[in-house]
């Protein structure tokens, strides 16, 4: 079944790092909360760090719903946490395609991939993106030469405290 999908990239900004080490826990806490108790909605949500895989963002967001409205609602309930205040929205790609994340690392391609795949790789093709799953040996080439945004799969405290 077809679904809508959203690939939602942030940075954090500098000035997170200067909060007591107590406060960026707080809202660490609440920003996970948040993210699980989505994630145990209809569709789904996965979360991926890119920290040490990209300079310009370091967390992405995979929503998938079966009605657009979805991804304004979880936006709307992140803005009213503390640690959106901290993390700047630096890309948003919208597509609808079929398949739900399964694997450990995700390759974002925004605007789709030319040639052929390497073996072992999971596709998922949307009407204009592609994402692939795999291992990080197999993505983190293709992702270098085709110009593509690697993540690793974690869960949302895992994604937060890597920041």
């Amino acid at each position: 079944m077809a679904r809508y999908w959203a690939f939602s990239l942030f940075r954090l900004l500098p000035e997170f790092r200067r909060l007591e080490a107590e406060h960026q826990e707080h809202l660490k806490e609440e920003f996970a909360a948040l993210l699980g108790r989505w994630q145990a909605r209809e569709g789904f949500l996965a979360v991926y760090s890119l920290v040490g895989f990209s300079a310009e963002a370091d967390l992405l967001l995979w929503q998938g719903a079966p009605d657009p409205r979805a991804f304004q609602a979880l936006r709307r309930e992140m803005y009213r946490t503390r640690l959106l205040g901290y993390l700047e929205p630096v890309g948003l790609h919208l597509d609808r395609g079929e398949g739900e994340p399964g694997g450990h690392f995700l390759a974002l391609f925004p605007f789709g991939l030319e040639g052929s795949l390497p073996e072992g790789l999971k596709a998922f093709r949307g009407e204009v993106l592609q994402a692939l799953e795999g291992s990080v040996e197999a993505l983190l080439p293709l992702a270098l030469r085709e110009g593509g945004l690697l993540g690793a799969r974690r869960t949302p405290r895992e994604a937060l405290d890597e920041l």
